[in-house]
């Protein structure tokens, strides 16, 4: 490690760089600047988790599940209580709003009927998704959500920095609320094979993996 260099920046100097970073960092910078300028607050939540690849060119990979429901029913009340959401979450995990549908054991279309040549909600669900969707269009219609996505621990780690940096002259106005599952490991990308690794090494890795957790 050099002289004055963080543990946290070597690992920055070691990974690489994911080539979505510059979009997040534009889009979010505008977010930000508007949030600012109408004097609301922003919460960056983070939610869903991390997958860790196994090669460069991945096949297999080691995936820390969650559904990112703690993630998305938080980012509701943040925006309920008047916070702008920075909502960086892993992707296809639970969204603010259509979590209420998407992670349901009925099917969303079971809440959907036809009335001549329109479809309509079921009158025994009108109420609760009028509610719902009230709310989800005044987030729309003010500006205040940003859905920002992972899918590796690499590419949240960069973008939680991205983003902390961003967020940096906001001071007392900015709230991290960290809710993602993020896996407690990583392979170093100088480590990771380029191709498809044999299933018998896949297995080794794994065990010498699980005995490192144990130790920890």
């Amino acid at each position: 490690m050099a002289d004055g260099e963080s543990v946290p920046e070597t690992y920055f100097t070691a990974n690489p760089r994911p080539f979505t970073l510059s979009e997040l960092s534009r889009r979010a910078q505008d977010f930000i600047e508007k949030q600012n300028v109408e004097k609301r607050r922003v919460a960056l939540v983070t939610s869903g988790g991390t997958t860790v690849p196994l090669e460069n060119q991945t096949v297999r990979f080691i995936d820390n599940f969650s559904a990112g429901t703690r993630g998305a029913t938080s980012a509701e009340y943040f925006l309920e209580a008047g916070y702008a959401v920075i909502f960086l979450h892993r992707q296809f995990s639970l969204l603010p709003y259509s979590r209420h549908y998407s992670h349901s054991t009925n099917c969303f279309l079971d809440f959907m009927t036809f009335g001549g040549d329109a479809v309509i909600v079921e009158k025994e669900y009108q109420q609760q998704m009028a509610s719902v969707l009230r709310k989800y269009q005044k987030v729309k219609e003010e500006g205040t959500l940003l859905l920002l996505t992972f899918t590796t621990v690499n590419e949240y780690l960069w973008d939680l920095r991205e983003l902390a940096k961003l967020l940096r002259p906001i001071k007392s106005n900015a709230v991290f609320y960290l809710a993602a599952a993020v896996s407690d490991f990583f392979v170093p990308a100088n480590k990771m094979a380029e191709h498809k690794i044999q299933s018998q090494k896949v297995s080794s890795m794994i065990q010498k993996l699980r005995g490192w957790m144990e130790r920890c």
